[in-house]
């Protein structure tokens, strides 16, 4: 798989204007679980290349992985205008 066509597939996702296509959470579920469980955990969600932690929050079973129904209400979030935190700033230069 290439994981930089998903990690700016999912980046298209949380960030592009409405105007873009977005692909569909059955589609990144696809192409990220590539242990063929079911869903995305954090070692799958890091590979991806994701520009968000893997979002806890979104896991309300508390299995470990965002399974197609948690990842459709985190899209759901998102549209209904809210946002996914911001990428941590860069470290400041040291000395």
């Amino acid at each position: 798989m290439n994981f930089a066509l998903i990690a700016a597939a999912l980046g298209l996702t949380m960030f592009a204007a409405p105007a873009f296509a977005q692909p569909a959470p059955e589609d990144i579920i696809a192409m990220g679980d590539t242990n063929h469980d079911g869903g995305i955990d954090k070692t799958e969600w890091a590979a991806m290349g994701a520009p968000v932690d893997f979002p806890e929050a979104a896991d309300t079973n508390h299995d470990g992985k965002i399974d197609l129904a948690e990842l459709k209400a985190l899209f759901a979030t998102f549209q209904g205008g809210g946002a996914p935190p911001p990428p941590p700033p860069p470290p400041a230069p040291q000395g």
